[in-house]
This record gives structure tokens, sequence and C-alpha cells, in this order.
């Protein structure tokens, strides 16, 4: 609905934020009702609008406006009165008529003082009032006392409503404020002119006050036809909507007369013929009383009953589909209410009325009638035909229990003869909520339980199975009812009813006269009988027959005894089936965990539109060929020899990055071992001339652990297996290993050992300061293990144009590598930021000073790399990286397929057929569908690297580190920041861990609002990322050039940086005791593989080995859609070939196979429950397991407190994130730069330090998800 348009009011009730009140010309404004009747002399004329306070405003006194409105109406009030005669019928009644041309109908005092006079008038002379309203509301130029006027008339309505008078208001466009709610709403019957505009506060005043003049939001929120009297009437908030000024006198007439009329008699009518034979022979049979054309409230109303006037709704917020009722006469005699439930004679009009089921409102609409009776003296008249009231969230919620319940007192105690006729359904609670009558009869074929049949069967039948339960069920439903006794015969005989009202055979809604009749007999006798009896008789009435219902024992103390003993010499009762167990395994547990609180839930709607169930599958190709290639010559003849050959090749050799920095770089490191085994297969096939395949090191190591729940070593023996043919390839980072730290040189020795062990071939060794010294350790483990050891250049800045970094400075460094026993010099091109003109100097330097084989890496972050991959191969490179084309360009490598392409013909082109890449190509097209969601969202490349220099591996996991500390819409502070921090290390080479300093630098620095300089204010105190730490100790080594002194004095403080290689300051790693420490706290000892990652990693091993033990190891099986996103109910995820004691362990499936398919469907999530619990269904091959899961936190919700900025005790968090560990312990005494515990987002770590000395109070446990500014502890 559109908002409405801002114009001056007339009256000006609302002042600047008034909406237009003027009458709708498009509504039809009758002038009062016209009657046809006799109409008497305006009364009270005498009292007259006046400025009492002399008001004034925006150069306009009120008594002018008075004076304009006396000149344009020639009265001195809104508001006249009359006494009038309402035809047809005569009936008099005292009319109040307000009039809009006068100050907008205002309610001033004068307007107040003839309202009120009006109703003491009709009070005097016992007539009915009715008040037509068209009015803007109170009138503001006549202050608080105006607001007085509503008291005012509302104490004259209730004096006038004491005496048992009838009151009517009609509702004419507009009807607003002050009017609105009081004398328009407080009426016995409330009639509404079709289109009125009707309510409290004006669409104008909703606008401004609550959408801040916002029209686009008040439009989008506006409810349909909102507060017209349609409205109104579907909200409940009015009884009657007139359609035009002829139904509007009918109603108004019609109303006003039953209310006003006393003991007219109904008409005679013949009495009911006897039943027949064939109607007192029809067995009883509940399913009738469900049949579509029997005869139902609607029909039997429109037969016995004469000048219906539906008042519809609950009088204030609901209108029921079903439960209906209003004024009629009976018979054309005397007035009563009825009412009854409206089912419908198709399947539509079923549907329209809800089934046949009350809603709270329906009983609430009920209540009304009920009162509305009681105060009229109107006997009331109930038709029963429901199934039960409305089982619904919605009812249940608007309280149907209190609706009944509030029914049946009502009922109990009302003043009036209550007569109910069962139709046809009597469905429990939600029939007695209309149904306890003075006198009660019932259709023959009607039925009146506490709970239906089916119902009944239901709960107390016992079926073997479906098959079963289909050829029993019927019949023991028909049993029931008999057992039940809820038939009519059977109900008379208990005393429920008071008659069987035989039903006609035959007989149908469309032509039921005899059963019309007989109902009709009932109502009429009934009648007579109840009309003999005052209000005191006919409570009692009612008392003495639902108090004497109930049939039961009364026994002494010695029949109590006996009974007992009569029991217990029975036996034992009849042993309970035990019912299976519903607990749930531990990937059930797991997996409903994720379905709830995932961050990319289905169920929670944050999964793509139509992800998948299974994971693409790998296209059917022909087995390798047989060929010499790297990995052929590396195991006949050693490192030397494969080197030596790779020198002789004439053509360029090339390394598929996909299963390794290609998926780092688009896609933050995520994607499963599963998914590269397959990828691996089809590589093997259709890539045999590659010179390697990269696929394991770098960051995959701890985000197997981290964040895919994967164990690596398990990856690299996988990867092996599936592609034995081609050379393995991984990055090490010299000294730092997979980790980002330094380690002890036996560390690194042992880790080279192990990888060479489980299948890697050729170690890509790097160092981010590109010091030889840090990656020696590393290349003489890689020549002891009889591996390939590619010790490389890591390029930044531009050689041709850098001071610093020219092309003297990489030729240095190449040569160094090959004196430390190199076999091939990499160049790792981290950032892309090679251009072409630099590749034939650049390798020309190389080759000046060695000649291994160089292997050319670099990243496409700039759109650049293609034509750089050209210019080195035509240079002379031996190797040089690419990625699938699915996987390639942005911050990945060159595209292999377009390369391979754009070589063709030429003299060292690479010798692969473009198009026969193509099935490995689209597979992995899929595959990066599926893991959509950890795209950076770059669409192109972008030149900007050139500025920010980040590298590509690490430009994803920036971007995923920026989304979970809500910092993705602040992206571009992010890369200038990163920039700035790098200029003020003194523009390091940044490759990891170097480039991770400066990421988690440039983060901190934007989630606190601050820049690099302020790194150097003197004046502020920061906590800095425990790894900026480091990288300023020496702890990842020095650049060549070392860190400006200023920075570093700044970061450190007090701290010392080291003076030595940072190996060389550590002491060996014990792995005797790390083993037995692990085998000690997993109780079983773990393999040297394990015992290394624990000592690169010991939190993150430590994390994922618990992971496995509380919550499950099989999750690697679960394919990667359902492992990313979870289940929606009534899918199935199927963990293929899942070994028998895993499946045993980890499923609570027995397997007689060494393995074993098992499937995982989820049939229910439950609703929320207290505590923000849920129930998950799951069917685990077959059998049903259940689990409770505690519901995520409404997302940006934090539930716990906040650290106040000027309480000097409080320590804040000073980043979202995760409370990563708690470092002291709870009431211990702490000083001034005391660690207190770290707070982690994604990689990122930043010790929390005490700022004052005293005592700690932890509010925070290890694990707790924290926002900036929570609270974490107080220093007392």
């Amino acid at each position: 609905m559109a908002a409405a348009p801002r114009r001056t009011s007339t009256f000006g009730e609302a002042g600047p934020l008034g909406a237009d009140k003027s009458p709708d010309p498009t509504v039809p404004q009758p002038d009062g009702v016209d009657g046809g009747g006799e109409e008497g002399e305006e009364l009270f004329g005498e009292v007259c609008s006046k400025d009492f306070l002399g008001f004034g405003f925006g150069g306009r006194s009120y008594g002018d406006q008075l004076l304009d409105a006396v000149k344009k109406t020639k009265q001195h009030c809104a508001v006249r009165v009359r006494v009038r005669s309402l035809a047809p019928s005569g009936v008099a009644v005292v009319w109040v008529q307000h009039d809009f041309a006068f100050l907008g109908g205002s309610l001033g005092c004068a307007e107040g003082e003839r309202v009120a006079r009006a109703f003491e008038l009709a009070t005097e002379r016992r007539l009915c009032v009715v008040v037509a309203c068209r009015t803007g509301g109170a009138r503001m130029q006549e202050g608080t006392l105006s607001l007085m006027q509503m008291a005012k008339v509302s104490v004259a309505v209730a004096a006038h409503r004491r005496a048992g008078l009838p009151f009517v208001s009609v509702l004419e466009d507009p009807t607003y404020g002050g009017v609105s709610a009081s004398y328009a709403m407080q009426a016995d019957v409330k009639v509404a002119v079709a289109g009125a505009r009707i309510g409290f506060a004006g669409p104008g005043v909703i606008l401004n006050t609550m959408f801040d003049a916002d029209e686009a939001n008040y439009d989008a929120a506006c409810p349909a036809e909102f507060q017209s009297a349609e409205y109104c009437l579907r909200q409940g908030a009015v009884d009657v909507v007139a359609a035009d000024a002829a139904g509007l006198a009918k109603t108004v007439h019609d109303v006003a007369a039953c209310l006003a009329a006393r003991g007219a008699a109904a008409a005679p009518a013949p009495p009911p013929a006897p039943p027949s034979a064939a109607d007192l022979a029809a067995t009883p049979d509940y399913t009738a009383s469900r049949a579509l054309d029997r005869p139902q409230y609607e029909d039997l109303r429109d037969l016995l009953f004469a000048d219906f006037v539906e008042l519809a709704g609950d009088g204030r917020v609901g209108r029921d589909a079903c439960l209906s009722g209003g004024l009629a006469t009976f018979r054309g005699g005397p007035p009563v209410v009825v009412l009854g439930c409206r089912k419908g004679h198709s399947a539509a009009e079923l549907a329209a009325h809800n089934y046949g089921m009350p809603s709270p409102a329906g009983y609430r609409t009920a209540l009304k009638l009920f009162r509305l009776a009681e105060r009229f003296g109107l006997p009331v008249v109930t038709f029963v035909d429901t199934c039960g009231a409305w089982p619904s969230f919605e009812a249940e919620g608007a309280g149907q229990s209190e609706a009944i319940a509030t029914n049946l007192t009502a009922m109990a105690g009302l003043a009036v003869p209550i007569i109910t006729v069962v139709l046809g359904e009597g469905g429990s609670g939600g029939a007695l909520g209309i149904a306890m009558g003075n006198r009660v009869a019932m259709l023959s074929q009607a039925y009146y339980g506490v709970i239906s049949p089916e119902g009944a069967a239901s709960i107390l039948g016992r079926y073997a199975d479906d098959d079963d339960k289909k050829a029993r069920f019927p019949a023991d439903c028909q049993a029931l009812a008999e057992a039940q006794g809820i038939y009519a015969h059977q109900l008379e005989k208990l005393g429920v009813v008071d008659a069987v009202l035989v039903e006609a055979v035959g007989e149908t809604a469309a032509r039921c006269p005899e059963t019309a009749a007989r109902v009709g007999a009932f109502v009429a006798t009934a009648l007579g009988e109840l009309g003999a009896l005052d209000a005191v008789q006919l409570v009692a009435d009612r008392h003495g027959k639902y108090r004497a219902l109930g049939e039961f024992a009364e026994l002494d103390a010695a029949a109590r005894a006996a009974a007992v003993a009569d029991a217990d010499a029975r036996g034992a009762a009849r042993p309970k089936r035990a019912a299976p167990s519903t607990a749930p395994c531990k990937l059930v547990a797991h997996l409903a965990a994720q379905v709830v609180g995932g961050e990319r839930s289905r169920f929670r709607g944050l999964a793509p539109v139509n992800a998948p169930l299974e994971g693409p599958a790998a296209p059917a190709v022909e087995p390798p060929k047989a060929v010499e290639n790297a990995k052929t010559v590396l195991d006949r003849s050693g490192p030397e020899a494969m080197a030596a050959w790779v020198r002789s090749q004439s053509r360029v050799l090339v390394t598929d990055t996909t299963m390794r920095d290609a998926h780092q770089s688009l896609l933050a490191t995520r994607v499963r071992t599963l998914d590269l085994v397959r990828g691996a297969r089809v590589a093997s096939a259709l890539l045999p001339d590659a010179f390697s395949f990269e696929c394991w090191g770098g960051a995959t190591f701890d985000v197997s652990y981290r964040f895919l729940k994967e164990d690596p070593w398990d990856r690299l023996r996988a990867l092996r297996a599936a592609a034995p043919n081609v050379c393995t390839q991984m990055l090490i980072r010299g000294a730092n290993a997979v980790g980002y730290t330094s380690y002890p040189d036996n560390v690194v020795t042992e880790f080279v050992r192990l990888a060479a062990l489980n299948g890697m071939d050729v170690f890509r060794i790097f160092d981010c300061f590109n010091d030889v010294g840090q990656m020696r350790t590393c290349v003489d483990a890689v020549r002891a293990a009889g591996k390939v050891a590619e010790v490389c250049v890591c390029y930044t800045s531009d050689c041709l144009a850098s001071d610093v970094y020219d092309v003297a400075y990489y030729a240095g460094v190449a040569a160094e590598a090959a004196a430390a026993g190199a076999h091939l010099i990499g160049i790792k091109d981290m950032a892309g930021l090679l251009k072409p003109a630099a590749a034939a100097p650049l390798l020309a330097a190389i080759r000046g000073v060695c000649d291994l084989p160089v292997h050319f890496h670099t990243h496409c972050t700039s759109s650049a790399s293609v034509a750089v991959a050209l210019e080195m191969t035509r240079a002379g490179c031996d190797v040089v990286d690419f990625a699938t084309a699915a996987m390639a360009d942005l911050t990945s490598q060159p595209s292999l397929n377009a390369f391979c392409a754009a070589m063709e013909g030429l003299e060292r082109a690479p010798g692969i057929d473009y198009m026969r890449l193509e099935p490995y190509d689209v597979y992995w097209a899929k595959v990066r569908a599926m893991y959509a969601p950890f795209e950076t969202g770059m669409l192109a490349g972008s030149a900007r690297v050139f500025d920010h220099e980040i590298p590509g591996g690490q430009y994803a996991n920036l971007f995923v580190q920026c989304q979970s500390m809500g910092l993705a819409d602040r992206w571009e502070e992010v890369l200038d920041a990163y920039r700035d921090v790098n200029k003020l290390f003194g523009d390091v080479v940044k490759v990891t861990p170097s480039s991770k300093c400066v990421g988690d630098l440039a983060l901190y620095l934007v989630t606190r609002k601050m820049t690099a300089a302020d790194v150097l204010d003197g004046s502020k105190t920061l906590d800095y990322p425990d790894s900026v730490v480091g990288l300023m100790e020496g702890r990842l080594g020095f650049p060549h050039r070392g860190f400006p002194a200023d920075v570093q004095q700044a970061i450190l403080g007090d701290r010392k940086p080291l003076t030595t290689r940072p190996s060389a300051a550590l002491p060996p790693a014990d792995f005797g005791a790390e083993a037995a420490r692990l085998a000690a706290a997993h109780g079983r000892p773990l393999d040297a593989e394990r015992t290394m990652a624990s000592v690169l990693y010991p939190k993150v091993f430590d994390d994922f080995m618990r992971f496995c033990v509380d919550e499950t190891c099989v999750s690697v099986y679960l394919p990667t859609p359902v492992y990313l996103h979870g289940l929606a109910v009534g899918q199935t995820a199927r963990l293929a070939s899942l070994p028998a004691p895993l499946a045993k362990l980890e499923c609570g499936v027995d397997a007689v196979d060494a393995v074993v398919d098992v499937d995982v469907t989820l049939k229910r999530v439950g609703p929320l429950k207290a505590g923000r619990m849920r129930t998950l269904v799951f069917d685990v091959n077959g059998a049903e397991q259940r689990v409770e899961v505690k519901n995520p936190a409404p997302e940006g919700e934090f539930d716990g407190p906040m650290a106040d900025a000027g309480d000097a005790a409080h320590v804040a968090a000073p980043m979202p994130g995760a409370v990563d560990k708690v470092l002291a312990a709870d009431g211990a005494a702490v000083a001034a730069g005391d660690d207190l515990c770290v707070v982690s987002a994604m990689k990122m770590e930043v010790a929390v330090k005490c700022h004052r000395a005293g005592t700690l109070a932890l509010k925070v446990d290890a694990g707790a998800k924290v926002v900036e500014g929570a609270l974490l502890a107080t220093i007392n």
C-alpha cells in the first residue's frame, strides 16, 4: 500500500506528523442513515465550541477557525444529536452524527458534552444509541481537555451499558484518533462503511514516527488495505461492513430492532413428522458425520432463523474462518444469538473454513456473542460440527487453551438460556467450547467424544507392520467408536445429551425439511422451557446438569484394599516392549551440529542454491601410457641424473599446481583429499609427460588438520597411490618446514625423511628472506633421502628497477643455492610481480652463476603472467608451473591449457595436446563450483598487485580471514594496510611465513581503525599479533638488510632480537618423549608421522585428535557437499566403502564384509525448545537415531558481557575470534605486561596482555567465541 501523502490537517490533531484525514472521495459518504422514519428536532444546540485557551499558531487563531467552521456549516459544533425512528419497524434511537465539515468532525469539549448528553438522554428514555462517526480524532486546539472528552463520553457509555441498553456505532470515512480509541469502538455492535479508513494513528504518523519518513520502507511493510474497513473486519475489530447506504440502513435497523426487542413469540410451525422405520433403523456411523452433503450450521440457520446479521470477529484482533455467529430471530419471533461451526459442501469450501476447526479467534468470537446475549437477555443457540480445535502453531501461540477454558466458565455462569445441537462431529474440547447448553440435542448420525476414533486407534492399536495396520485400522476405529460410547443414543443414556434427533434418511443439505423440522421443534421446545426460568434458575439448571455428569465407584477402605489385593493376585503386568535405542552415533552427532550450526548449512539457507549431495565423479580415462619422464629417471638413476635429464630436454616441461597452489590461491586451501585423489587419477592418465604434480606442503598441511579435519599424511599416501607415474612435488619453507615459525634442525630433517618415505619426490625449498643458510638443513635432508632439492629464489619488487632486489641480488642467491647442493633452481614469484621484459635478463643472470635446471613459478594476479611464462620459455627456462584452466588465472597460476595451445608448433612446445586435457579440466570446473563459498569474489586480475604485492597463495586466505573478522566490506582498506605495513617493515620478501606476518598486522590495524604510522606512535600501547612479535625477534630469520630499527624497537619494546640463526638457538626435539606423551594422552601409540605433526603444530594436532575422539574420524568419507553444507530434511548422504571397524565405532552399523556403505538420512529437524535446543532425527542404514543440538545464537548476537571502556579494571578482546588459549589462572596475581590469553581469528593470534597489577578474574574459557570489545577478564 502506498504511503499516504502528507498534507496539512484541517483540524490539526496530530500537528506536523498528522496524516490527511479528509474523507476519501472514492468512498461513499452517507449523511447519516436514511431510515425513512420520523426524525426529531436537533437537541443540545445550546452547547457550542469556544476558544477557551486563546489558542493560536502559525499566524491563525483557533477562534478564527471556529468562525470559519460556523460560516461553512451554520453549526456551532461538530456533533448533532436527534431522536430518530428507523424504518421499517419504527424503532426509536438517539442518533449522534459527526459533521466532518466542522473542523474535520474533531472531538472538542462541546462535542464531548453533546455526545455525553445523548447517552444520558437515551438512558433516561431507555433507547438505543447510534453514533455515526466521521472524524479525525480529538481536537488539538483545545489541549488536554479535548483528550479528557474521551473519558467523559466513556463514563456516559458505561452508564448506558449498565442500564442494559444497546449502542451501535457507524464508522464512516475517516474514523481516527481519540474517537476511534473511545466511543467508536465501545459499541455493542460496530458497523463500518465499505472502504472507510479506521484507525488510531494515521498513516502519516506511522510513516514519520516509525519509518523516519522513508516511504519505500513504509510501503514495503504496510499490510494490504491497511486501516480500511475491510482490513478491520479481517482483524476482527469491526462486526459488519456495509457495502452501500441501503445495506448500512438495513444493518443498523436490524441490529437496533433485535437488541431492543423483548419476548416476541415465534411463528407457529407444524410439528415434525415422526421418524420412519428406515430413519430409526439407520445404524450410527461416525464417518457419516463428515459427509460434505449433510446439513450443516449455515443450512439450518437459514431455514430456521430470519433477519440474521453476522457479527464477525472477536472484537479485538481476530476473525475465525470456521466459527461465526450473530443476531437473528427464531422463526421471525424472539431475537436470539445464533452461532456455529462452518464447513462447506465442497473441498474448496472446507479448506476455506479451516476444515471446520475453530481458532482462538473463533472461541473469542463466541465469547463476544455470549456476553452480548447476556447483556440484552437474548437466548443463545449453538450448532456444533467440528472435529476439534485448530491444532497449529498459530493457534497455540494465540492461546487456544485459554480461549476454550474462558468460554467454559463463561457458559457455566451465563444468565441466559443456551441451547446446543450437535449436528455432525463433536470433537473433544474444541466442540465443548461452544456446547455447554442447558439443553443439548444430537443428530442420530453425529458423534461426540474426547478423541476421534482414528486418534484412539492410533494410540491403542498394535500392528505388526503397515500392511497389518492398513487391513485392521478401519475396523478398529469402528470398534473403538462403539466402545467409547460416542454416539447419540449412548450419550443420551449417560445424560450428556437430552434428545436424539433422528435424521431423515436420504436428506441432504440441498433438501432437508424433516431434519430441519426436528431441529426446529427441539429449539422451540427448549426456548419455551427455559424462557420460564429467571437468570438465577438458568445458571442453577446448567450447574446441575454438568455437575451430575460422570460415572465412578465409591469404595470404603476395605473395598479399596480388596481391590489392591485382587490386582496383586493377577501376577506380573504384561512386560513392556523394549524400545530400540535411538542414541546417536558419533557421526550423526557431528552431522546434527553441522545441520543446525554450520557456517554454510542447507537447513539455515546458507548453502548455494541447488547444492548437490555428491561431489563430481572423475571422468573415465584410459590408463596412462608408459613414457620416460622425470619420475622414471629419478626412480632409476637418482636426482642428479633426473636434473641432467631435465636440462637436456629441448621442450619445456610443466608442473601442474592444481592440487596444491591453485586451490590454495583460489579456494583458501579448502579442497579435500577425496576430491584431490579423484583428480590425481585423471592427471596421472592425461599428463604422464608432466615434470611433476605439486600436491602437498605449504598451507595444505596445517589446513588439513585445522579446518578440513583430515590427516595430511593420509593425503600424501593417497595421492602417491593415485598418480604413481609422475613426480609428486611439495612446498617446504626451509627451517620453517610447513609451519609458521622456525624449528630445530632435527625436526626439519625428520620431516623430510618422513615425507620422502610416504611418497614425496620433489621438495621445493624456500626461505621467506632468501637466506640459503636457513634452507641448508632441509637441502641436506632431501639429498640424504635421495630426492630432488629444488631451492628457490623468492622474487619481489622489480628486478629491472629496484636498487635492492636487482638481477645481481637474485643471481647471488641462486649461486648460494647451487653451492648448497640444489638439484634445481626455482624462481618463486609469489605475487606475480615479474614482468615479461624482466624474464630473459633474470634467467640470464642465473645461468651466469650456475647451469642447473630452472623451474619458474608465478601467479596471475595482475593478468600478465601468461606473457611472462611465454617469455620465460623463450629464454630457455626448463620447467614452468601451470594449473588446469578451470583452476587457473586470478591469484592462481597461468592456464596450462592456454599455454599448450599457444605453444603449438613452436620450438619449445611441451608436446601436450590441450584437447586431451579437457576431461581433467571439466572435472576441476565442477570441483571449483562445489567450493564456490571459498572464492574471494575476485572476478578479474588486478594490476594493483604491483602496489600491495600480496602473494597469490595468501590472497584468498587473507580474504577469508577478513570475512571471519567482519571486515569483508573493508577489503580495500586491508589492501592498503598490507602495502603500508610492508613498507613499514622495510619492503621485505613476502612469502609464507613473512607474508602472514604482514597480513596479520594489516588486519590488526584495520580492526582497531589504526594505520601503519600508529606503530611508531609512542603514545599508543598495542598488543601485537604473536606472529609480528616473532618476526621482529628474528624467529623467522632476518632480511638481508635487517628490519628498520625504530619499527623493531616499537614492536619489541624490552625484548631483544635473536643474534643467531633461529633454528640453531633451539634445542633438538625429543621425538621419543613426544611419542610417549602422545601415547599417554590418547591411550594408544601414535606413529612417527603423527608425532611429527604434534611437534610442528601441538595445539592444532591436539584439536584434531580431540575432534576425532569427541566428534568423528570418518567425516573424510562424507561427500564434499554434505561436509560443507550438511543435509536438508529428506536428504541422504552415503559414506562409501567405510571400513567395518569404523562403521561400527562411528556409525553404529554392523558389517559382515570388510567394508560397508553407510547411508545417513536426515528425517526431521525439530522445533526450537527451551535453551535453544532442537531434536534432530536421522536414519542410519535403517535404524533411527536422535540427537539434541543447541541452536546457534542469531547472527551477530553475542551472549557474553562487553567491556566498559571507562572501567580501568576491564580487559577487552582486541578483535573478533575465539579464545585460543588461557595463559593465566583465575584468581592469580598478575603484573602489567603478563600474557593473559590468546585470541585467534583464522590463523592470526594476538596475545592479550595485562595492563596493570592486580588479581585476575577470568570471564571466558578457552574456546569461547568473542567479538571485538568483549569482556575477557577484570584486573581487581
